[in-house]
């Protein structure tokens, strides 16, 4: 892609596959870190993954995602 060019907008089977994963992703990996013996914090993690979703579904009304 040149510089000033914009990627084109997924397709629909793109678009319903990052969708539909991304909170499934989310929970395996909250239970992941929440059996780890890492430090986690829980909050964080939930303000994170509601953020990328509030810009999914922006992104997804625009076509993009």
């Amino acid at each position: 892609m040149s510089a000033g060019e914009h990627p084109k907008p997924l397709n629909i089977t793109e678009r319903r596959t990052t969708i539909e994963e991304y909170p499934r992703f989310c929970e395996e990996e909250k239970e992941r870190r929440m059996n780890s013996d890492d430090e986690f914090e829980e909050q964080a993690f939930d303000a994170a993954v509601e953020l990328t979703l509030r810009k999914l579904e922006k992104l997804e009304e625009e076509g993009w995602v």
